[in-house]
């Protein structure tokens, strides 16, 4: 690398590809690239220490029923399930908007749905459904089901998802499961 150049210069800096080079990425707000940035982040932690790698329902359902119960994370599921649940649901019925979720078979969306509905009210449940959620966003944006154009519209719900991925995080850090 040249010496001269300082690091600002030496760095790829994806904001500003994203913006000039693609064509509906123009009206993208710097707090939606932020909130998605955050986001690939706190899946990659999770992911790596919670998931060993390789994230599924499976791997989901044993973070739900090991993970500890305390105050701390009895508030942090029901402040993510309130706000799921005024997204998706209306007066006992699923939104339309909950199916942009792209859920696939095997993804257990009868089981998110009862959630939702207020249905199911085990903490493991709730938990479960949670990082269900999380996952399909995970997926909607790695997989491109989510074009950019789209992001702005979508900066809260992401935003959410890495507030459940923080949360599983740290508790999996307080009972020592997690190493960083």
């Amino acid at each position: 690398m040249n010496d001269s150049l300082d690091k600002s210069e030496q760095l790829f800096v994806a904001e500003s590809w994203v913006r000039n080079k693609l064509p509906d990425a123009s009206s993208l707000k710097t707090e939606t690239l932020k909130t998605v940035e955050g986001f690939v982040l706190l899946w990659n932690i999770f992911e790596g220490s919670m998931c060993n790698a390789n994230a599924n329902i499976e791997k989901f359902q044993n973070i739900a029923q090991n993970l500890t119960n305390s105050q701390v994370v009895e508030k942090s599921v029901n402040k993510s399930l309130s706000f799921y649940r005024d997204r998706y649901v209306e007066k006992q019925e699923i939104k339309q908007l909950f199916y942009g979720l792209n859920f696939r078979s095997g993804d257990m969306k009868e089981h998110v749905e009862s959630v939702l509905k207020g249905e199911k009210t085990k903490l493991y449940d709730k938990i479960l459904a949670l990082l269900i959620i999380a996952y399909r966003i995970r997926n909607n944006i790695f997989h491109g089901l989510k074009s950019a154009s789209k992001w702005n519209k979508q900066t809260e719900n992401i935003s959410e998802a890495s507030r459940i991925l923080s949360f599983i995080i740290e508790s999996g850090i307080a009972q020592r499961t997690v190493k960083w």
